[in-house]
């Protein structure tokens, strides 16, 4: 399957099973890279399925993502027609490890570290708006990074302006060191809920049943 991916909106093209096949193909990809050239492995590890999801239903270049950490979008530019160049990862002139604008139009804002998705995200939005565009935007941020003072403003200004945008929650628990606060423990009360685990399992089946669209 990875061979069938040359260039953006390829992935479109595949079935669930074949996704699935992908995202296992990218795993091992993705292990042969870092273990000979360094990088990021575990933030790209637990991200293939979300990416090879988004890049299933939204149209990119068009619709914009921004990634809150930088070093998770590996499997972003591997689906966006910098597989073999993923080879030059970490080598002179090769290969940036986080998104670069000026390295491919899929790679809207150049993302460092954490909590600056939202409020990026909220001014293409805003921009969008005024020049009377339709398309998407999004911000993929964990649960780690929306701790930070920048995200929870953005977030009140979004909320409160009601600008037309995603917001996408990795909540997978991981960040530099141990999450505190009041947004981890409701975070951590929520995934004990049976509702929770309840509506992610029919969630999960209802997607299984979705035809592919070639």
């Amino acid at each position: 399957m990875l061979e069938q991916i040359n260039q953006t909106g390829d992935v479109k093209k595949l079935n669930i099973e074949e996704k699935k096949q992908l995202a296992e193909e990218i795993r091992q990809y993705l292990l042969q890279i870092v273990s000979k050239n360094g990088g990021h492995l575990a933030s790209n590890l637990g991200v293939v399925e979300l990416t090879i999801a988004l890049h299933s239903v939204f149209n990119l270049p068009e619709d914009k993502i921004v990634w809150d950490v930088g070093h998770q979008t590996y499997v972003h530019k591997i689906l966006t027609g910098r597989k073999d160049a993923l080879k030059t990862l970490r080598q002179l002139n090769g290969i940036a490890g986080f998104p670069k604008t000026k390295e491919s139009p899929t790679d809207c804002f150049n993302t460092g570290h954490s909590s600056t998705s939202i409020s990026a995200a909220l001014g293409m939005a805003r921009a969008r708006d005024i020049k009377g565009e339709k398309n998407s935007v999004l911000a993929v941020i964990g649960d780690g990074a929306l701790t930070g003072g920048m995200a929870l403003e953005a977030l009140n200004d979004a909320g409160w302006s009601k600008t037309r945008m995603t917001v996408i929650l990795n909540d997978n628990e991981m960040s530099i060191s141990k999450n505190i606060g009041g947004i981890s423990m409701l975070l951590s009360k929520l995934r004990a809920k049976k509702s929770y685990n309840h509506s992610s399992d029919a969630v999960k089946k209802l997607i299984l049943k979705i035809p592919a669209i070639r």
